[in-house]
């Protein structure tokens, strides 16, 4: 059984007995077998504006994301994690803790007081923090927060994934945003958004 060695921030890879391809062995060829999978949820989700419909932002759409996006690389893709993590909400709390952040979107969104910015700095901050799969967390809650800002603005944010995925001052600059987050200081995390977000 392949293990591969973490980047700081990252949650380990300790089993791979879920994974579906054959012959993935080094960290490179799983970046490349989830990216190609992440693709086709981006395809779906981003190349034109989502409906509400599409991307209804309730409790099972947000599973199915997961599953849209690493459905052809791992068996658990799109399930919940039952184990704790060194990160993450007690597994337990999972789907109350994600169900309440879909519950705070939509009053933000009926309430139109916090700037749509804010509100997809938030839900991609809340999301990660939950860390509800075993893996792919950071990709999935990054995504998540485009499909709201496209839905809401028609606009990106345009992660440098290359960047933000391996150890570069970026990731560091990235992670530290999302701990402040954490304190409940969310404009760091703000500021990164508006900086990566298209013209």
């Amino acid at each position: 059984m392949a293990v591969w060695k973490s980047i700081p921030g990252e949650t380990p890879i300790d089993d791979v007995s879920g994974l579906k391809p054959k012959g993935v062995t080094t960290r490179a060829q799983l970046n490349d077998v989830e990216a190609r999978n992440i693709r086709k949820a981006v395809m779906r989700y981003l190349v034109a504006k989502p409906s509400r419909r599409q991307a209804p932002f309730t409790l099972e759409w947000c599973y199915k994301l997961h599953r849209q996006m690493f459905g052809d690389v791992w068996r658990w893709a799109g399930q919940k994690r039952t184990t704790e993590l060194n990160i993450g909400v007690p597994f337990h709390r999972i789907d109350v803790d994600l169900k309440n952040l879909m519950d705070d979107l939509a009053f933000w969104r009926e309430k139109g007081e916090m700037d749509t910015i804010e509100q997809v700095a938030r839900l991609h901050h809340r999301a990660v923090f939950i860390h509800p799969f075993l893996n792919g967390n950071g990709r999935w809650s990054r995504l998540l927060a485009n499909i709201l800002q496209k839905q809401s603005t028609d606009k990106l944010t345009i992660w440098p994934e290359e960047t933000v995925g391996n150890a570069s001052i970026i990731r560091d600059e990235y992670l530290a945003a999302v701990r402040s987050a954490d304190k409940g200081d969310y404009n760091p995390l703000i500021a990164l958004h508006r900086r990566y977000m298209q013209a």
